[in-house]
């Protein structure tokens, strides 16, 4: 069986201040066949989304000066980004995170698990074809 070529595999964006954080995420999604960059923090966030037009953005919900529901919402208004789906996540997974994220925009929210395997198959949930 040949490999996906690299151009043919999902752009998904990781935005989360925890540096290991995002490598994990990072390591566990270039596995799965996706193609990954990184951001670690709002702004950088927001530059990466508009310049690569990744097919998702896993947006961290804590961050720095910025929060991940403040991102989400510069994304939606944005019309050059609104389209691209978010996918919140926290540790921290009550009705009322969840709600504030669907406000934002998101299109998920998915809760951070020791389980990286459970969470790469929700994610792929997350992307529609190309």
């Amino acid at each position: 069986m040949n490999p996906t070529p690299e151009s043919d595999k999902p752009l998904v964006l990781v935005v989360d201040d925890d540096w290991m954080n995002r490598e994990m995420m990072q390591a566990y999604l270039e596995r799965a066949a996706f193609r990954v960059v990184v951001a670690h923090d709002a702004e950088t966030a927001l530059q990466k989304a508009l310049q690569l037009r990744p097919r998702l953005i896993l947006l961290d919900v804590r961050m720095g000066e910025k929060d991940g529901y403040e991102v989400c919402q510069e994304l939606k208004i944005d019309a050059a980004t609104k389209d691209i789906p978010v996918v919140m996540l926290s540790a921290l997974a009550t009705d009322d995170a969840r709600l504030h994220a669907r406000q934002v925009g998101a299109v998920g929210f998915l809760t951070k698990t020791m389980n990286l395997m459970q969470l790469v198959d929700q994610i792929r949930g997350f992307i529609t074809p190309a």
